[in-house]
C-alpha cells in the first residue's frame, strides 16, 4: 500500500479546447503526487463518464488497499501484472474501467519508470508538437515532429506551410490530422496536390495521416492506392474487431492521454 497526495487545481489551457461545440479555456484538474512526481488529470464535459471526485476516491482506495509486485511486470495485462491478487475474484478491480483505469495505469507507469527505468530506454512513445499558424514556420526550426490540422479546404495552406517548414527544417517529421473530415476522393485529391507542389523529400517526411475519413472503411481503400500510412486511435479498436479484417501490423496508433 502506498500513500498518495491529491488536491484540485484550476489550470488554463495554452489555447481554448473545442469540446462538443464549445470552447474551454480552463479546466479543473486533479493533481496527484506519487513518489515525488506530480501527475495532472482532468475530465471533459460530455466526453468522460467519471467525475474527478470518483477518480480520486478510486485512486485513494486502490493505492491504500493493494500491494504491488514489480518482479513480473507485463504491460499487456491489466494493471501491468503488478497486483498480488486475483483480478477475476476482486469486485473492486473488475469494476475499474475507462478513465479510472487510464488514470490508475498512468500512475503505475510512473512507478515502474522509477523502479525499472531501463524498460523505457527504447523511446517507443513519440510525442509531437501542434502547429500553430499564429507562430509561423520559423518557430519550428528546432522541432522534431509536428502535427498539422488539415481539411479538404486547406490544401493550399497546408502545401505552403509544409514547403516552408521543410525548407527551414528538412528533418522535421509531419503528422497530418484529418479529424474525420475527408471523403475518399477528397484525400486522394489533397495528396495529389501536395505531391505536385512540394519536394519528394518533404512527402517522405509525412509520418502518417491521423483518422482522416468520415467513413472508416475508406481507410482500407486508401491504403490500396497510397503508400502513406493512416493512423488510428483507441476509439477504433472495437470497430476494427467487428470488421474482422487484418489491419497492417505497421499501422500507427495515436494515444491521446486526455482521453
Amino acid at each position: 500500500m502506498i500513500n498518495i497526495n491529491m488536491k484540485y487545481e484550476i489550470l488554463q489551457y495554452k489555447e481554448p479546447v473545442p469540446v462538443r461545440g464549445k470552447l474551454i479555456s480552463e479546466n479543473r484538474f486533479l493533481k496527484v503526487t506519487l513518489l515525488g512526481v506530480d501527475h495532472f488529470f482532468s475530465t471533459l464535459p460530455g466526453l468522460h463518464q467519471s467525475s474527478l471526485e470518483e477518480i480520486a476516491f478510486k485512486l485513494n482506495f486502490f493505492f491504500l488497499n493493494y500491494s504491488f509486485n514489480f518482479n513480473e511486470i507485463n504491460f499487456s495485462k491489466k494493471f501491468f501484472n503488478l497486483l498480488t491478487v486475483d483480478l477475476l475474484a476482486d469486485d473492486f478491480l473488475l469494476a475499474i474501467q475507462g478513465e479510472q483505469l487510464f488514470v490508475i495505469e498512468t500512475l503505475l507507469l510512473g512507478m515502474v519508470k522509477k523502479t525499472h527505468p531501463g524498460l523505457f530506454n527504447n523511446n517507443q512513445f513519440s510525442i509531437n508538437e501542434l502547429y500553430r499558424p499564429t507562430l509561423g514556420p520559423m518557430a519550428y526550426g528546432e522541432s522534431k515532429c509536428l502535427k498539422i490540422k488539415i481539411s479538404p479546404h486547406t490544401v493550399l495552406e497546408t502545401t505552403t506551410v509544409i514547403d516552408e517548414l521543410h525548407a527551414i527544417n528538412p528533418k522535421l517529421l509531419f503528422r497530418l490530422d484529418g479529424n474525420r473530415k475527408f471523403e475518399l476522393l477528397d484525400l486522394i485529391v489533397f495528396i495529389d496536390i501536395l505531391k505536385k507542389n512540394i519536394p519528394e523529400s518533404a512527402i517522405a517526411q509525412i509520418d502518417y495521416i491521423e483518422e482522416p475519413f468520415i467513413v472508416f472503411y475508406d481507410t482500407y481503400l486508401f491504403q490500396k492506392r497510397s503508400p502513406l500510412k493512416i493512423a488510428i486511435d483507441e476509439s477504433f479498436s472495437t470497430l476494427i474487431n467487428s470488421l474482422d479484417r487484418n489491419f497492417p501490423v505497421n499501422t500507427p496508433v495515436v494515444i491521446k492521454p486526455s482521453l
